[in-house]
């Protein structure tokens, strides 16, 4: 049995205008006047910060005064409803389970711990994988790696991510990595060097892939 591993945010969702429109609508009905002011490029520079996990000491003060204010709340609970399914998402999700792959939803947790499960859930996602698992860096992500490698020690792994850098720590010969094209993100040079490496532009490419497994991975397996 193939295990599919699929990154969310930029593979199979669009955050990116979300986390834009969210973030400016949420200053605009919590803290209005900042739109019209000389201070609204520090409020969304550093509630964008935060949101990524990157806050500066600089923006420490601002981000209390966004707390206070219920900004950071208010963002939480519209981004959802921003986030877009990229084409053929679900089709290719769907497809794969029905042609009896395990599909897993394998991602960076956001800010908050549970973050990424509420934003699957409120948009519908959840249910559309075998299992959710999340991590909160590069270690984490390692471990959580292995401990599927261990419970799957045979089985061919297909890991779909538009962040090429996650895959040069993981070196496993019985895994094709896959990177799925985005505008935001940059390739990785030394990945071209890998036989079981390829990009792709689109997810529809994923079938295709799965038709023709076993020449990326050098087996027969179904």
């Amino acid at each position: 049995m193939t295990v599919y591993l699929f990154d969310f945010d930029g593979t199979l969702v669009d955050s990116t205008g979300a986390v834009e429109k969210a973030l400016r609508i949420a200053i605009e009905k919590t803290i209005p006047a900042v739109i019209e002011s000389d201070l609204y490029d520090d409020y969304y520079k550093a509630l964008f910060l935060f949101i990524k996990g990157k806050l500066t000491y600089r923006y420490l003060g601002v981000i209390h005064e966004l707390v206070a204010q219920g900004t950071i709340h208010e963002y939480y609970k519209l981004m959802p409803g921003y986030i877009k399914d990229l084409p053929f998402a679900r089709e290719v999700i769907r497809e794969l389970r029905k042609r009896g792959r395990r599909v897993i939803s394998f991602s960076g947790e956001h800010t908050y711990p549970g973050g990424k499960v509420i934003f699957m859930k409120k948009t519908n996602w959840y249910d559309e994988f075998d299992e959710v698992i999340t991590f909160k860096g590069t270690r984490d992500m390692l471990t959580k790696f292995g401990a599927l490698r261990e419970l799957h020690p045979e089985e061919p792994f297909v890991w779909i991510d538009d962040s090429p850098s996650r895959f040069t720590y993981v070196l496993d010969d019985n895994t094709l990595f896959v990177q799925k094209f985005s505008p935001h993100k940059s390739d990785v040079a030394l990945l071209s060097e890998r036989m079981n490496f390829i990009k792709i532009k689109n997810l529809r490419e994923v079938l295709d892939i799965d038709d023709g497994l076993g020449q990326f991975l050098g087996d027969d397996k179904p």
